[in-house]
């Protein structure tokens, strides 16, 4: 296949980016009979013209600043139907982007040991979990035996992390979210763009996905578009630029939840698959996204027991399943546990080591840090983890009124998923 670039097609398209695909065939009987039966031309089945508006390369935001001034784009999106020229426009405008061919997948490597060299351990796991896998079992796992989805976004951390050791350099990922489920695309699309934002990479996803927009949030949206002639017009609107808006809501259910509703939860979580006998478990259930109601789904499970050496409860287990992971379920159902149990007049405590949740806890006004990263002191009779880093927090935020909380405590659970009580 040979691509040529073409003048513009006429001033009534200013910045205009055109390109021909001219392949080329070896015919036979068949195909010239196939061409006669169709009345088809060779040189036209041969060849194809697609154009687009180069808005991208005005590198500014149309959000603003406070001083109102511009700042160049960092998430921009290539969408379209399939053969509509998407990877051709990638590859033309960014032909030194850091893209997956930049990768390789030892198949008997541990995933941590991916990245690049220079970076810390602390970034690693901030990466792998910014885009939704925050399981560290699955850091340990072989790159060989990950799932589908666990591949996706263990490649959108690592092509990150590679961007990170080339400033400067634009991210290009082709066949975005190709062959993923939904829920896993939409949480992926939310920490990717987040990322590149706080790290200041520019980033292109180029997917035939365009449900993702909305998640994404990016700063332009470009739709390639086939034509029939170099001079045509195209009917619709093939570049445009975006105010960011943030994703689409979702929209949580919180309540008391059953402990036979734990076993969803335990393989997913990062310590042992224990849960104290004493542990009062409350749940998220998934009530609507986007504005559209769904199946109520239990997505969400915190465990609470009274603290060990001290007055009050602390935080047991907190887990969210993995296809939610990353668009702050765990956050908003802690943060509400929290908020509960203080509404009994006890303080609330909680102890982790979990990296993304302890940059989570230390960026927010509801948690204040008690104890820096460290290894606790095993003390006479009492259990502690002494052999991992933590780090300890108490919750400051506002405390739940307490006829509510004790009213929420007090309902009856059942093991159903699909009908949570009313938080």
């Amino acid at each position: 296949m040979e691509t040529q670039q073409e003048p513009p097609p006429g001033a009534h398209l200013k910045n205009w980016w055109l390109h021909r695909l001219q392949s080329r065939v070896v015919s036979g009987a068949r195909s010239e009979l196939v061409a006669s039966l169709f009345d088809i031309p060779p040189l036209k089945a041969c060849q194809t013209w697609i154009g687009c508006e180069k808005g991208w390369e005005d590198n500014w935001t149309t959000t603003p600043t406070q001083s109102g001034a511009k700042t160049p784009w960092l998430v921009g999106m290539i969408t379209g139907e399939s053969g509509a020229g998407k990877t051709t426009l990638a590859n033309h405008a960014w032909p030194g982007a850091i893209n997956a061919n930049c990768l390789d997948w030892p198949a008997d490597c541990a995933l941590a040991e991916l990245f690049p060299p220079e970076l810390t351990v602390h970034q690693v796991t901030r990466l792998l979990s910014g885009v939704g896998l925050a399981s560290p079992p699955v850091w340990l796992r072989a790159a060989g035996a990950l799932s589908t989805g666990q591949r996706f976004r263990a490649q959108t951390a690592r092509l990150i992390a590679l961007a990170l050791t080339q400033p400067g350099q634009t991210l290009v990922m082709d066949e975005f979210a190709t062959g993923i489920d939904l829920e896993t695309a939409r949480a992926t699309s939310v920490g990717v763009a987040r990322l590149a934002r706080q790290l200041k990479i520019p980033l292109v996803a180029v997917t035939a996905r365009h449900e993702l927009t909305d998640w994404l949030d990016p700063d332009w949206v470009a739709r390639p578009t086939v034509l029939e002639s170099p001079t045509q017009i195209p009917s619709q609107t093939t570049f445009c630029r975006r105010l960011l808006r943030g994703r689409p809501p979702i929209c949580l259910r919180l309540g008391r939840c059953h402990r036979a509703n734990w076993p969803l939860f335990r393989s997913h979580h990062y310590l042992n698959t224990s849960l104290a006998p004493s542990a009062i478990c409350l749940g998220a259930w998934l009530t609507a996204v986007a504005g559209q109601p769904v199946s109520q789904t239990l997505v969400g499970f915190s465990a609470w027991v009274k603290a060990l050496d001290k007055p009050g409860y602390r935080e047991h287990r907190t887990v969210v399943l993995p296809p939610w992971q990353g668009m702050g379920v765990g956050q908003a159902l802690a943060n509400w546990s929290a908020s509960l149990l203080a509404g009994l007049g006890q303080p609330v405590w909680s102890t982790t080591g979990h990296p993304a949740l302890v940059a989570a806890r230390l960026r927010s006004t509801q948690w204040r840090q008690t104890r820096p990263m460290g290894l606790v002191h095993a003390e006479v009779g009492k259990t502690h983890a002494t052999c991992r880093l933590t780090a300890g927090f108490r919750f400051q935020g506002q405390p739940m009124q307490a006829n509510r909380a004790r009213a929420i405590l007090d309902r009856k659970t059942k093991c159903q998923t699909a009908s949570p009580p009313q938080a």
